[in-house]
Order: structure tokens, then sequence, then C-alpha cells
């Protein structure tokens, strides 16, 4: 079997570093938002850390 003619899993992608902001920036405000790959994130400076998640709650 050849590999490089097998379909990739479309559920897989690869994700590359996106920038959102200067570092700056971020550490004066605390927290931004940013749409990273078609995601709505929050960024947050906290204890020295960047620390990312989605902005949505998916909690019922």
């Amino acid at each position: 079997m050849d590999l490089d003619d097998t379909e990739q899993d479309p559920e897989i992608k690869e994700y590359s570093s996106v920038c959102v902001g200067r570092e700056d920036d971020i550490k004066k405000s605390e927290r931004m938002t940013a749409v990273v790959h078609d995601r709505e994130v929050v960024i947050f400076y906290h204890k020295g850390e960047y620390h990312a998640m989605d902005i949505r709650c998916y909690r019922f």
C-alpha cells in the first residue's frame, strides 16, 4: 500500500502558531479575545504565564 495515496482524515487538522497581539499589550490588559482557526478564544496573562481557551462555555 502506498502511503502517499491515502486520504487524510478530515477531522484531523494541523494547526500552526498564530500571533494574536503584542506581549506587552496582553500583559497590560491581562486578557484579550481573538479568532484563531475559526474559533473565538480568550487569552489570559496570569502569574507570568499565558493561557488560552475557548470563549464559549458549552456546559448545559
